[in-house]
């Protein structure tokens, strides 16, 4: 009998084997050492962690409830290695890296769920056009031919939205194409998080400055 671990990812709470948490935490401890000098640290770890959170997700049920060690091996190797300031991260890395690699080629199923963030309508037809790969556009105008037909469409688009799970983290909505989500990807939506809070911070600025040249110029 396997020893099993109860551990937080994510806000919830998981059964891991002992090994499979040792898996976990060993990949968590070097992301921490790689990313010590970056400023963005805290967030990208949370999301790191929590894309294993959404990982283990996949492989648990209604019959099953343990995530085991050989299925934490596949989520680090889909992880995939953690760079700090551009570097490799040694052979350990690339290791990792192309276990990765490896595991993005291969076919994993999709999840029918809705992308609230990338249309209208709750997201219903971009989630069904992305379970069934094809241009949501197609999806949205067979929407607009029902609409004109027949007044089920509304009632078939209501239950779509009350039954189909939102896609909500990264993982999630990766998971709904069918791709897997890697610590690289994880990294890059951290800094375009960044890069899109300084954009509004700057514009915040100088609307302000803008605002007070025009507030004490006219009372010049």
């Amino acid at each position: 009998m396997h020893k099993v671990t109860l551990v937080s990812l994510g806000g919830n709470t998981y059964q891991l084997e002992e090994e499979a948490h040792e898996t976990v935490a060993a990949y968590l401890d070097r992301a921490s050492r790689a990313l010590s000098a970056n400023p963005d640290r805290a967030e990208i770890l949370a999301d790191l962690e929590q894309a294993i959170a959404d990982k283990c997700d996949t492989f648990l049920g209604k019959h099953k409830d343990v995530i085991l060690a050989t299925e934490a091996l596949q989520i680090i190797r889909e992880m995939g290695t953690v760079q700090g300031n551009g570097e490799e991260g040694g052979a350990a890395g690339g290791s990792e890296a192309a276990g990765a690699e490896a595991a993005s080629g291969r076919s994993r199923r999709r999840r029918l769920m809705r992308l609230p963030e990338e249309g209208m309508m709750g997201g219903v037809c971009s989630g069904i056009a992305a379970y069934f790969d094809v241009d949501v556009v197609w999806v949205r105008l067979a929407f607009v031919l029902l609409a004109f037909t027949t007044g089920v469409w509304l009632f078939a688009w209501l239950a779509m939205l009350i039954v189909m799970p939102a896609a909500r983290t990264p993982e999630q909505i990766a998971s709904a194409r069918g791709e897997a989500l890697s610590a690289r990807e994880v990294m890059d939506i951290a800094k375009r998080k960044s890069a899109d809070l300084g954009k509004a911070a700057a514009s915040g600025l100088r609307d302000a400055q803008r605002n007070l040249r025009e507030t004490f110029g006219s009372h010049g």
